[in-house]
């Protein structure tokens, strides 16, 4: 009859409590998985901007820079596809009344002294290779601003992939040998999560000088970019 009481006992599945943990004993580890990877692929995001005492004269002058920088990154190979070019924003610059004055004090009177008109442009630039080529002529176009490159690759999810996968070969090592440890037997996976994945370290990128148009092509530096996935597994102990 015991023996029978034991075989049933081994056949029913691990039941949870109620904060999601097994009833029965188990062991808990966590996972990581690590790949170093060239990037093949940048996002650029960018500003034009001017402020004027009137926001038609500003307004025209980031549309006229603005179909420049489109230009420059459609000659670059940038698909339209590619471009995000929302509409302009428009808001008041303030400054204070009367010289010597400063707004930080609150002494001052605030009054509107022109109208600051911007415009946000975000790229994706396809082939690395030709990245000298379109920030350089981003600033020749008139960008104000340069601001995140972000560096990825085109085939990101598969690599996501690997590194859930080697994640999980780093968990089941760790729990293997708690078990042996302990002199239990690992039995199988009762629960398993993501814990997200997360970009590393850019390359860097220096950018063009602002002046001068015959200043060299801006240097990419090349480097690696990291994808990384993290797992917590529980896993049960076998009778």
């Amino acid at each position: 009859m015991r023996a029978l009481i034991l075989s049933l006992a081994l056949a029913v599945p691990v039941l949870a409590a109620a904060d999601g943990l097994p009833t029965s004993p188990y062991i808990q580890v966590s996972g990581h998985g690590t790949l170093q990877v060239v990037p093949d692929m940048a996002y650029l995001s960018l500003s034009i901007e001017k402020i004027a005492p009137d926001a038609a004269a500003a307004r025209a002058d980031v549309e006229g820079r603005t179909a420049k920088v489109l230009e420059v990154a459609r000659k670059a190979g940038v698909a339209d596809k590619d471009i995000d070019a929302p509409s302009v924003s428009v808001y008041p610059q303030y400054g204070c009344e009367g010289s010597g004055l400063s707004s930080v004090s609150g002494d001052c009177t605030r009054k509107i002294t022109g109208q600051h008109v911007s415009r946000s442009v975000t790229l994706t630039l396809r082939d690395l290779s030709r990245y000298g080529e379109l920030v350089d002529g981003l600033f020749k176009a008139g960008v104000t601003d340069l601001g995140n490159v972000d560096m990825d690759r085109s085939d990101r999810r598969a690599l996501e992939q690997k590194a859930r996968a080697l994640a999980v070969a780093d968990a089941h090592d760790k729990a293997s040998g708690l078990a042996q440890s302990a002199g239990v037997t690992l039995g199988p996976v009762y629960s398993i999560a993501e814990q997200g994945a997360a970009f590393g370290p850019r390359p860097m990128m220096a950018r063009a000088a602002l002046a001068g148009s015959a200043a060299a092509d801006p240097e990419f530096l090349n480097g690696k970019i990291e994808i990384s996935a993290d797992i917590t597994v529980f896993y049960s102990i076998n009778k």
